[in-house]
Order: structure tokens, then sequence, then C-alpha cells
């Protein structure tokens, strides 16, 4: 059939036809070409983020390296700044009782007397012959002037435990009868615990400086030094290889491969 033959309003319904088949085509490709293009991006993007993740993770390990080592270095050296609290002294018995034990059983007869001391004042008590460890216990607790200042009671393992309520004092458990409830030769007195780690410390730095002072250490050295403490603290601050590339301004799109 030739196109003479055809109307006008054929030849142009085909005109349309085919210029929506050819639309349609263009679009496929497009779209193909765009999917294309994002998967190559996506790949791209990948094989990096895992590139990258590789070279971070070993880096976080170095970096986790080091800081053990700073850490440990810094401990040795450093001095204490805040010494450990004092302590106040603590008595402990090393017979195991209850509160309701009776002194005699204890082989503590009546009128057998067992003296709690601060160093100043002196709680003595007298066994009746019919009391327990609970009437030794309230008269050790007793608030009564000229008293030892001290507080009595049993600890898990059942044992007599004496409090000093101040770190100034030392405790002394003393009488013939105190090894019964088990303060007996070579644990009858005992002293506050004193925060005397700032001074063993302040010792030690007075020592090192010393000995540096001995070998000769020059004013260039210590600065080199306090140099190189500075750059620890620098390097203390970070704690990852992505915070390593943010702080040198490297961060961008090399950090940004792993989102």
């Amino acid at each position: 059939m030739s196109i003479s033959s055809l109307s006008l309003w054929q030849q142009d319904q085909n005109f349309w036809y085919q210029g929506r088949q050819r639309d349609r085509v263009l679009a496929a490709q497009s779209t193909l070409i765009s999917d294309m293009a994002a998967l190559m991006t996506n790949q791209a993007i990948g094989l990096s983020s895992i590139a990258n993740q590789k070279a971070l993770a070993r880096v976080n390990s170095q970096i986790a390296a080091e800081q053990k080592k700073l850490a440990a270095a810094s401990g040795s050296g450093s001095t204490s700044a805040n010494p450990p609290a004092p302590k106040p002294a603590t008595a402990i018995g090393t017979i195991p009782i209850t509160t309701s034990t009776p002194l005699s059983t204890l082989r503590i007869p009546p009128n057998g007397a067992i003296a709690v001391s601060d160093g100043t004042n002196t709680t003595t008590y007298s066994s009746t012959g019919t009391d327990t460890v609970a009437d030794l216990i309230g008269a050790i607790n007793a608030n009564v002037a000229g008293n030892a200042y001290v507080s009595a009671t049993l600890n898990g393992q059942g044992k007599l435990v004496i409090t000093a309520k101040n770190t100034k004092e030392s405790i002394t458990v003393s009488g013939t009868f105190a090894p019964a409830v088990g303060f007996g030769p070579g644990n009858q007195t005992f002293h506050p615990t004193t925060g005397t780690t700032a001074a063993a410390s302040t010792s030690n730095s007075a020592a090192a400086s010393s000995s540096t002072a001995a070998k000769g250490i020059t004013t260039s050295n210590a600065n080199k030094a306090a140099g190189a403490l500075q750059s620890i603290n620098a390097a203390e601050a970070v704690t990852t290889a992505a915070s390593l590339l943010s702080s040198s301004g490297a961060g961008g799109n090399i950090v940004n491969l792993l989102a």
C-alpha cells in the first residue's frame, strides 16, 4: 500500500504512534543508563568502604596499643596528686563469736576484764558471770564520758571489730581476757592508715630529680622532654582513626565513604 493511498488522518496517526514508540525506547535507555551509573557508584563506594574500614581498624588497633604504652609510662612516672584518704584504726578479732555467746563459755570468769583504749580514754568492761558478747559490745559503744572514742560490732565472719571514730587515734585492746575475744599477743594494737603515698611519691620525685641532675641532663633535654609530654597529651586526645583524620583536616570524603 503506498503512502498516497492513506488518508492524511491515518498518516498523522502513524507519525504520532512512531514518535511514542521512540519516546518509550529512549526512556527505557535513559533508565538503564541511570541504573548502571548508580550501580557503578555503589560498587565504588562499597569497595572504598571495605578498604577504608580495614585501614581504620588497623590504625585503631595501633592507637589502642600506643595508648596502653602511654598509660603504662604515665602510671610509672607520675606522682600522686590525690593521696589516699586516711582511714581510722580498726581492730579485728581472730575468734568467731555471736552476740548471744555467753562470756563464760569464752572462759571469761566473773570480774574478768577487757580494756579498750584510744590512747587517751579507756573503756574497761568487767564480766558479771551471766553476760554475753552483746553486753560487751554495748559497753564499748556506750557514749559515756571517759570511755574510748570507738565503736564495736561483729563483721560478716562473726569477729569482733572495734573502730576508732576519728583518723588520729590508735586502738589498744588489752586485759588478761582480751585473747578470749580474739585480741591476743600480736593482735592488740592498731593504728590509723594515713595518706603517706604523697610523701613517698614526693620522695621518689626528689630522688629522680637528684638522679637526673647527677646524670647531667641539660636544659635542652628538659625542654625536649616537655615537648614530648605535650605530644603525648595531644596523642591521648585522639581515640580513633576517624578523629585522627578529622583533626588533621583529612576527614572529608575518606570518612564519608563509610556512610
